[in-house]
């Protein structure tokens, strides 16, 4: 990594765009879910939207920009447990994009979101509403889906929760801004700067059309 004095390049526009996305997504979900009726047909629509970038973002993992691969900030136990006992420390290491606790958290709400969108593709409201999926499994099945569907729910907005607790953390006593980041895609502090890929926003551009082609067949299967 290139070693710059400040206002370092840290996230990438696909990267910014689909994390705010997921932000909006998500709390459209919970207010659509809790009213039901027929708002449930625009919470589907949402949850479509929501597996969509969960999908791209996977993709961005692999195929990405340095900062978004998976294989430059998920770190094995040993980095992980090291950097936890230094965790309150104000001047710990800094990291380009995650730091080893970070990138693990990233994924495991990623995965979260994963299962809420696709079980919801198999629930019911034993009203007016089903998944796409649901006709292809038993009505009890498909109440399990659902019981899974609202306890995933819950569980997601815990991780939430500890996710802004955590920006917070850094942001008061480490003075690391990564809310700050993630809006303009530059750190304000001297890190590592990450690489900058041609086409990226066409890279970026044809993974989300092939996440949203891959829901929409899944959707009208």
């Amino acid at each position: 990594m290139t070693r710059i004095a400040r206002d370092s390049y840290v996230w990438d526009l696909p990267t910014r765009v689909s994390h705010w996305a997921l932000v909006v997504l998500f709390v459209f979900s919970w207010w659509s879910g809790a009213e039901g009726g027929l708002v449930l047909q625009y919470h589907m629509v949402s949850g479509y939207c929501i597996l969509s970038i969960v999908l791209f973002r996977f993709s961005w993992g692999f195929w990405g920009t340095s900062s978004s691969l998976f294989s430059n900030f998920l770190r094995g136990p040993s980095a992980v447990l090291a950097y936890s006992k230094t965790i309150l420390d104000r001047n710990t290491k800094r990291y380009p994009s995650h730091n080893p606790l970070g990138g693990w958290a990233v994924v495991l709400m990623l995965v979260v979101l994963f299962i809420q969108a696709t079980t919801g593709l198999f629930a019911n409201d034993d009203l007016f509403n089903e998944g796409p999926l649901y006709k292809y499994i038993s009505g009890q099945l498909s109440d399990n889906f659902t019981t899974a569907h609202g306890v995933v729910a819950y569980f997601s907005i815990s991780l939430i929760f500890l996710h802004i607790l955590a920006i917070a953390f850094y942001q008061f006593w480490k003075n690391q801004h990564l809310t700050h980041s993630m809006i303009t895609g530059r750190s304000d502090k001297t890190v590592g700067t990450c690489k900058r890929l041609p086409g990226v926003f066409w890279r970026g551009s044809v993974l989300a059309l092939l996440s949203v082609a891959l829901v929409a067949l899944i959707v009208n299967f």
